[in-house]
């Protein structure tokens, strides 16, 4: 698989609901830059519970596009969080935003692909 959406385990996660995913892609959208600005802020603050909190919702809205590196990235920034070690939390965070930037954009080009506005 050449992407880092698996689009086979996305597709099962709706159902097989083409309109559910276009509606999963829109709000991970709405959701992951709230995340990642909460994450860089926890990081940066040492609030440990938010750190937790952010991560593991981030991993969730993840969890539709299949095992992604961010997903588990986020699996590790949550459990920095849990535990109260943040040692390691900056350079995880940057690989963090790296897997994001390779991810966002083949969720963008689905998203308009799917877009209605793509026939005018």
């Amino acid at each position: 698989m050449n992407g880092k959406v698996d689009w086979i385990h996305a597709r099962a996660a709706v159902g097989g609901s083409p309109d559910l995913l276009v509606e999963v892609v829109d709000l991970f959208f709405e959701e992951y830059p709230k995340l990642i600005v909460g994450i860089q802020s926890s990081i940066e603050s040492e609030a440990f519970v938010e750190l937790r909190r952010f991560a593991h919702t981030l991993k969730g809205c993840l969890r539709y596009f299949g095992p992604t590196q961010a997903g588990q990235l986020s699996f590790e920034l949550e459990i920095m969080g849990r535990d109260g070690q943040l040692e390691r939390a900056t350079e995880v965070f940057g690989d963090l935003q790296t897997e994001m930037d390779s991810l966002v954009p083949e969720l963008t080009a689905f998203a308009a692909s799917q877009s209605p506005e793509t026939d005018a």
